[in-house]
């Protein structure tokens, strides 16, 4: 292996995480498939139902306006449950939607129309553009802000600024973000090129940070659950179709010259036949985290 740099965790995200739905080489990809095949995993369903039970939609006086906050909103789906939620509870909830991706707005806006006869009229879902390091809300207007693996792909600093601004005192965060995890395999020569080229994850991952971050920012962790999970080989191949995003990954190292053509052509090689052969997993963790804004 060539001594060469490695790619930084932000370089890594950043390839799923780009507004025109292009990958840091340009390779195009269908962004609402690849969140329509994230979320049938079960352990993501599973993590999502427990982060919705944490919101305690019911501890809320039946009069009050609740306002709430979904960052990174994507398809809209838990905007549309948070909302059958406050039905099935006679709350009076107004829920906002924050989105950059303007491809997944009109996806939310659409699962909205077909969805909206459910609501009762004391139920009310607005879906904004916007961008979560600067946001366009008064100060102190949520009740609760929720985001459900969004962070990761932002300057976590700038985003908690924001959440805290935009938060009541006694406001909740509620956010399910991905903690330490990796891959293995038997192919010891993948797990080895795999290990040289990307960042090391001693940080912990998004929930970690928030963990360490959270108190010195006047938040109190009341909250915490943690969501570990085993990602089979085919699931990996699943929610990797055609491999586009193996492929994004392989021409990023080479354009940034982190593998020569022929190392990625190699470590792609042995990463798709490693799924073939059932020889590879991912096994990682989740945080369910609750915080309160003390002031």
């Amino acid at each position: 292996m060539a001594e060469k740099t490695r790619l930084t965790t932000e370089e890594f995200l950043s390839l799923w995480n780009d507004d025109n739905n292009t990958l840091a080489p340009g390779i195009k990809i269908d962004v609402v498939e690849c969140l329509v095949q994230q979320r049938s995993s079960q352990y993501l369903i599973d993590a999502k139902e427990r982060a919705m039970k944490v919101m305690k939609l019911d501890q809320f006086e039946d009069s009050q306006q609740v306002k709430i906050l979904d960052l990174g909103c994507g398809l809209g789906i838990d905007l549309i449950l948070v909302a059958e939620e406050a039905v099935r509870l006679g709350k009076t909830v107004s829920i906002i939607g924050l989105e950059i991706n303007p491809i997944l707005i009109e996806e939310a806006k659409k699962l909205y129309e077909l969805k909206k006869h459910c609501l009762t009229s004391n139920v009310s879902i607005e879906i904004v553009h916007g961008d979560i390091r600067q946001m366009a809300f008064h100060d102190r207007t949520f009740d609760i802000v929720r985001c459900d693996l969004c962070l990761e792909h932002v300057d976590l600093s700038k985003a908690l600024l924001e959440i805290k601004r935009v938060l009541k005192v006694n406001g909740r965060l509620i956010a399910l973000e991905d903690g330490a995890g990796n891959v293995y395999s038997s192919d010891e020569v993948l797990i080895k090129t795999y290990d040289s080229i990307l960042s090391s994850r001693r940080d912990g991952g998004t929930a970690i940070g928030l963990q360490f971050m959270l108190p010195n920012m006047d938040f109190d962790i009341i909250c915490l659950i943690p969501e570990p999970f085993l990602q089979s080989a085919q699931e990996i191949t699943r929610n990797d179709k055609d491999w586009i995003k193996l492929r994004a990954l392989g021409e990023s190292m080479v354009t940034k010259g982190v593998l020569t053509e022929e190392e990625n052509k190699d470590f792609c090689k042995r990463f798709i036949e490693a799924c073939g052969a059932n020889r590879i997993i991912v096994a990682a963790m989740l945080f369910v985290i609750e915080a309160v804004k003390q002031k």
